[in-house]
């Protein structure tokens, strides 16, 4: 018996090792999907160190999110965008004239309006702004992709213009919103029932929330290894579901400590949830990631490129309104002053999540993470009291960062660090023996050199063979696996 626990707690320190090279090898291996999950966890370190943790608390980082929402939004809709190889300039006064458009319907009215009962004007003001995004959206996508203009010109024009309709739509003027549709979808929540100074109902979503995800994990593992599909590594699978429930659990206590889950928020996860389903789940998502990847044999195929360049600039500019109506609800008003700004954030925020600037890879919500770690650096230096001067520079040095990380990673290959531990202990004297003649070799041929010897393509040929030699077991360690040590 106590044999059996002194080896039990022998294996100890071996089973944690082995743990930690199979999180690393996972981090290496996905390190384009995660990357800027680290940057997040870094960054809100960071400012809740010098912040004293007020960063990370309650009031400030639901009213983080809040603010980070009409980022999100087109940050969703901006990743379609530059999946397929494109860029929309526009949507930042797109967003900010369609918010106005439907601000002043409902307040100031007009000669259609004026005649529609109460209950109307807001659902008849927000079907006008659909109908004039959806027509944009359609005109941007023909110059695109039936004339052939560059998407730089053809949106850099719209803003221009719509920078132009916002001010005639305000008459330069800020105009205040007083409906009761604006004050609640810019400041309401979803109702409360107060248990101590937390909310039970946020509690419980959560709390279902917590659940839904564990079982759904489980259950989807369970059907993979059922159907004969490769499953990750069941330390990792319950790693990402401990850290998955304990975000869920962290925004839980967040939201139900400060009046609970805002309509901005919920709406925000509801266009996150469409476009991952949209993108991940149906024809046409698959569709605009091959545009995106190679637009010449995804038109060879059967796609119709031009269709998809149509559909994807109506979302943005659908996206875009959703984003002008919930700036101008948040703020109370619809101003002139909106707008500027819009679209670098949702490009930047794009990039940032991971998407290519070479197109065919991005994914929303990988873009909404990038649109928080924007509006955290923000928010963050806001609170630190750093020169709001510096801000821009640091968004810049990000965004410098993030499209070279993009570009160092694209071609990232699977490493199993347990594998090359394995092997490197399987194969050690094979490996240090060719190590050595590989140096050995190296040495000789720059003696060789210096002497100019008449026999020197001898010592070039020892040389090839040795590194020939040398790479071969170094390349054969590298991309062992466990299971290729595994004994049955």
């Amino acid at each position: 018996m106590i044999e059996k626990i002194w080896s039990f707690i022998k294996a100890i320190p071996w089973a944690v090792y082995k743990y930690l090279l199979t999180l690393v090898s996972m981090f290496r291996t996905n390190i384009r999907d995660y990357g800027m999950f680290i940057a997040l966890i870094v960054i809100f370190i960071v400012f809740g160190f010098m912040t004293s943790w007020i960063f990370l608390g309650p009031f400030n980082f639901t009213n983080l999110l809040n603010q980070t929402a009409y980022v999100a939004v087109l940050a969703v809709g901006m990743t379609l965008v530059i999946v397929t190889r494109q860029i929309d300039l526009s949507v930042g006064y797109i967003g900010a004239f369609l918010g106005a458009y439907v601000v002043v319907a409902v307040e100031n009215g007009g000669p259609i309006y004026d005649m529609l009962p109460q209950n109307f004007i807001v659902l008849w003001a927000i079907l006008g702004a659909l109908a004039i995004t959806v027509f944009v959206g359609i005109v941007k996508g023909f110059f695109i992709a039936k004339v052939k203009v560059p998407a730089f010109v053809v949106t850099l024009a719209g803003m221009f213009i719509f920078k132009g309709l916002l001010m005639f739509k305000t008459n330069n003027r800020t105009i205040s919103t007083t409906n009761d549709f604006f004050i609640k979808v810019g400041t309401g929540y979803l109702p409360t029932y107060e248990v101590g100074d937390y909310d039970l109902i946020t509690i419980i979503i959560g709390s279902a929330l917590v659940l839904f995800t564990i079982v759904k994990g489980f259950l989807g593992r369970k059907k993979s290894v059922k159907l004969g599909i490769p499953t990750e590594k069941i330390e990792l699978f319950i790693t990402k579901l401990i850290l998955l429930a304990s975000v869920i659990g962290y925004l839980t206590y967040a939201f139900s400590a400060n009046k609970g889950i805002s309509y901005l928020l919920l709406i925000t996860i509801a266009v996150v949830g469409i476009y991952q389903f949209l993108t991940t789940q149906t024809t046409l998502g698959r569709r605009i990631y091959a545009v995106g990847g190679n637009p010449d044999a995804a038109e060879l195929s059967g796609i119709s490129v031009e269709r998809i360049l149509i559909i994807v600039f109506i979302s943005m500019g659908v996206l875009a309104m959703i984003s002008g109506v919930m700036y101008a609800s948040r703020l109370g008003n619809t101003s002139p002053k909106h707008g500027p700004f819009w679209e670098l954030y949702a490009i930047a925020a794009a990039f940032i999540g991971g998407t290519s600037a070479s197109g065919g890879v991005g994914k929303v919500v990988n873009a909404v993470v990038g649109a928080i770690v924007i509006m955290s650096l923000k928010n963050g230096m806001a609170l630190a009291g750093i020169d709001a001067n510096i801000e821009p520079i640091i968004l810049g040095s990000v965004l410098l960062l993030a499209v070279v990380f993009d570009i160092y990673t694209r071609n990232v290959r699977p490493v199993d660090l347990v594998g090359m531990h394995y092997a490197k202990r399987e194969f050690k004297v094979e490996y240090l023996e060719a190590k050595h003649k590989f140096k050995l070799a190296k040495k000789e041929l720059k003696i060789a050199r210096e002497e100019n010897r008449k026999d020197l393509i001898n010592f070039e040929y020892e040389y090839t063979n040795a590194q020939g030699a040398y790479n071969k077991i170094r390349d054969m360690i590298r991309v062992s696996t466990e299971e290729d040590f595994i004994t049955e």
